[in-house]
């Protein structure tokens, strides 16, 4: 996964730690939210993107190298 949180943040002036403080988080994990290592929760995500005044979209791209998620026939669902 790939972002473009520092482009946005770098837009509106803000500092890796103003955006940890204003999201709840640690200013690692934006740090890492950054450099692509840490997938955030939806949550997270949201509030990131609020920050900033961005859509989700804009701020997350995920690799199309990715596997494909797998078929609903590959699926199996247990129900009690």
């Amino acid at each position: 996964m790939q972002t473009r949180i520092k482009e946005h943040r770098s837009r509106v002036s803000m500092t890796q730690d103003d955006l940890a403080k204003k999201v709840g988080v640690r200013r690692e994990t934006i740090v890492f939210l950054e450099q692509g290592k840490y997938n955030p929760s939806l949550r997270l995500a949201h509030d990131v993107a609020h920050a900033l005044n961005a859509k989700i979209d804009d701020l997350f791209i995920f690799d199309d190298d990715e596997p494909e998620p797998e078929s609903p026939e590959q699926r199996v669902v247990l129900i009690d």
